[in-house]
């Protein structure tokens, strides 16, 4: 993937791709901030095979693996160094570029087997995600608004869907 200094448009209404999906059952995941246009619709530049958890506000609270949850902590390294020459670019630099930077796009990190996203330039306390007793992640679940998209709109795909 490269980087680019364009913006990304703003995303439409949640996809209501596969209104069955029910708890329980495997897909694959996306946000807004991944989404780009194509061809008159929308594509992703990733995306995340896990299983649905429940929704939150209409959007999708999943689960993964370690090496899908990996996967989302290394794109939103990406992002962020996507959005920091974006915001260099613009000017910013320093602790305002930080603030800025820290805001809109959260540093994550791994802890050992924890996720840990960096969430002070909210005003927040660090967020801890810990792997449940299967050893899966519910990556910003509740926190993000992720989306259920088709694997064939994605041009990278993380983990494989497991389908009954």
């Amino acid at each position: 993937m490269e980087l680019t200094l364009e913006k990304r448009p703003e995303a439409g209404v949640p996809l209501d791709l596969d209104p069955f999906l029910q708890p329980g059952e495997s897909g694959y995941f996306a946000g807004e901030w991944l989404e780009y246009p194509y061809d008159g619709g929308r594509r992703f530049e990733s995306v995340y095979a896990g299983t649905l958890i429940r929704r939150w506000n209409g959007w999708a609270v999943w689960s993964c693996t370690r090496d899908v949850a990996a996967a989302v902590v290394t794109d939103q390294e990406l992002s962020r160094r996507h959005n920091r020459a974006l915001l260099a670019a613009s000017g910013l630099t320093g602790e305002k570029l930080a603030l800025y930077l820290d805001t809109d796009v959260q540093p994550m990190e791994w802890d050992g087997d924890v996720i840990v996203v960096d969430r002070r330039a909210l005003g927040e306390a660090n967020l801890r995600i810990e792997p449940d007793e299967h050893g899966r992640y519910v990556v910003m679940g509740g926190h993000w608004m992720w989306e259920e998209v088709p694997v064939d709109a994605a041009d990278t795909v993380h983990g494989v869907a497991e389908r009954p």
